[in-house]
């Protein structure tokens, strides 16, 4: 198991987020993701839209999974409407 971190931003509708968040905790745990922190980060301003949309609302994950899993759950969120850009990446 590894430590990683992972911002998602999503739909900024209360039912798109809520919803959003459920699939992609969801998906983590079905993938065998240990979620470690959680930290809701608030709607803020995007520097450019992403697929029309100039704000989000930005959720933060600390993680512990194994790296063959990443591209399933990666594969997973791409197909999630809710989440408008999302980041995993190893912590040192």
């Amino acid at each position: 198991m590894r430590n990683y971190e992972a911002v998602f931003i999503f739909r900024t509708e209360a039912d798109a987020y809520n919803g959003g968040l459920e699939k992609v905790k969801e998906a983590l745990k079905k993938a065998g993701a240990n979620i470690v922190k959680e930290d809701d980060m608030g709607d803020r301003e995007l520097a450019y839209q992403i697929k029309k949309e100039s704000r989000g609302h930005y959720y933060f994950f600390e993680l512990e999974l194994t790296p063959d899993v990443i591209v399933k759950i990666e594969s997973d969120i791409k197909l999630f409407n809710e989440v408008l850009k999302f980041m995993i990446i190893k912590k040192d």
